[in-house]
């Protein structure tokens, strides 16, 4: 994973935080998460993309076995 230190700094009556060149987005906006640590940043738009491109990829393969869908109880996540 990787890690960074950015700078806050006031930006009229709100704060803002200066993402360093390996962290910068294309979205115009963000979403915040708040966790017990901190907060989260989730670019909703590049999540979009990325499921775009796998519903894309239904059907592409149709020598690929079926799978069964996973029917338990989803399990909660210590990060969640």
């Amino acid at each position: 994973m990787t890690t960074a230190i950015a700078k806050v700094f006031k930006s009229g009556n709100s704060q803002a935080l200066r993402l360093p060149k390996a962290f910068r987005l294309s979205s115009k906006t963000v979403r915040l998460v708040k966790t017990p640590d901190g907060f989260a940043v989730r670019d909703e738009a590049a999540l979009a993309r990325r499921i775009r491109a796998f519903v894309a990829l239904a059907g592409s393969c149709p020598d690929f076995p079926e799978i069964p869908a996973n029917l338990g109880p989803n399990i909660r996540r210590h990060w969640e």
